[in-house]
């Protein structure tokens, strides 16, 4: 092979290096976005959760008092 040969498939390898690297650099940038998606919907269902556990308890409260009043009449 000549020096000619060797440096244009040096060349070319050197693109389709670089060409593979920002590929996988896009692909992690993707996959950064899905991940961080899904940490805001995983946080957004547990504030939904504590909120229902909220009302949840507020309603056993009121009703354990109202059994309470029914018990003393």
């Amino acid at each position: 092979m000549s020096l000619k040969t060797v440096t244009k498939l040096s060349a070319l390898a050197l693109i389709a290096g670089l060409a593979v690297g920002c590929a996988s650099t896009s692909d992690l940038q993707k996959v950064q976005n899905d991940a961080n998606e899904a940490k805001a919907m995983a946080r957004n269902a547990l504030d939904t959760a504590n909120e229902a556990k909220s009302i949840s308890m507020a309603t056993e409260q009121k009703l354990n008092s109202m059994f309470k009043k029914s018990m003393y009449k």
